[in-house]
């Protein structure tokens, strides 16, 4: 139950506002997209920047709990605007698990051939080949970690 009280005049208006605000509510709906931990990290993104961009985008509210398993994106908001939402997030999740990781070892002479000088060398295989080439020179036997965009 909501109370108004005041001056006629003040009561209409803050009645209208009030019934605004519970039609506005009653057109809220809240979708719920599970997935692995993997895909939930790309869709928070370095600094949440990913996720707040979409909630920009859609016009909705993107919750990621990414301490469950598998991970929980809840998404709130009006309906065409979380189906929009739903649709980027599913397609970040299709994404990720269309995604390949291969793990080379390596000796630190190798490593640093593949590096190059200032990183020339990896940063050139990574532009040609569309990939993401993290050399771990600290470990022994060196790891090379290979993963599509």
């Amino acid at each position: 139950t909501v109370r108004i009280t005041g001056k006629k005049e003040d009561v209409d208006r803050a009645c209208e506002a009030v019934k605004k605000i519970i039609q506005e509510q009653s057109n809220r709906v809240e979708e719920v997209i599970k997935c692995d931990r993997a895909a939930a990290h790309r869709l928070v993104g370095p600094k949440g920047e990913i996720v707040m961009s979409m909630e920009r985008d859609t016009c909705t509210r993107i919750r990621v709990d990414r301490n469950s398993e598998p991970c929980t994106v809840r998404i709130t908001g009006k309906k065409e605007d979380v189906d929009r939402a739903c649709e980027a997030v599913k397609k970040i999740i299709q994404e990720q698990s269309n995604r390949v990781e291969e793990v080379i070892k390596c000796d630190r002479a190798a490593a640093h051939r593949l590096v190059g000088p200032k990183g020339e060398i990896v940063m050139s295989m990574e532009r040609d080949t569309c990939t993401r080439i993290r050399v771990d020179r600290n470990s022994e036997p060196c790891t090379v970690r290979i993963t599509g965009k």
